[in-house]
């Protein structure tokens, strides 16, 4: 096969050395189905609405992430750091109301700063306009918003700085 051929043949997601596949497809819809379910299931009303429409996306953003950081090539020490940090910070908000920023804010938008393939990025840009939606109208203005969008670009600006770009890519 020449190399234009191969340069337009679709990509697939694998993890590299023979591996199965991890598609970030899948793994967002897992994610996004376990945690519809678990609305369902242990919520009812408005509790359940909301875990619906506000974490369920967020979960799916979740998986395609985990996804691409599946993939021994885009696995680094420092980058590695970087993701720890904002996982954890990230899930602490919605568990301990700390730190005071949006956690859907930070992570989407250093997901959409770090990831590759264009279903990745249009997850997160979906979960970073529904934040949007929901803290500026909806709650008319939400006080965590800023600091999230702050966090998530100072994220993304590290991992992005300190990522070997010859790493950074989809697996052909």
């Amino acid at each position: 096969m020449k190399r234009s051929q191969a340069a337009n043949e679709p990509r697939r997601w694998c993890v590299s050395g023979g591996v199965r596949s991890v598609s970030p497809p899948l793994l967002a819809a897992a994610l996004a189905l376990a945690t519809a379910g678990y609305a369902v299931i242990f919520h009812d009303g408005e509790a359940e609405r909301y875990r619906l429409w506000y974490y369920t996306p967020a979960a799916a953003l979740a998986g395609a992430f985990i996804a691409h950081r599946l993939d021994p090539r885009n696995i680094q020490p420092r980058t590695l750091a970087v993701d720890l940090v904002v996982a954890l910070l990230c899930l602490a908000r919605p568990l301990t109301g700390q730190p005071p920023v949006s956690g859907h804010a930070w992570f989407a938008v250093h997901a959409l700063l770090t990831l590759e393939g264009t279903f990745s990025r249009s997850i997160a840009a979906l979960v970073l306009v529904l934040t949007l939606y929901a803290k500026l109208i909806l709650w008319h203005g939400d006080v965590t918003l800023w600091p999230g969008l702050a966090a998530g670009l100072l994220s993304g600006w590290l991992w992005r700085r300190w990522h070997a770009p010859e790493v950074l890519r989809p697996a052909r």
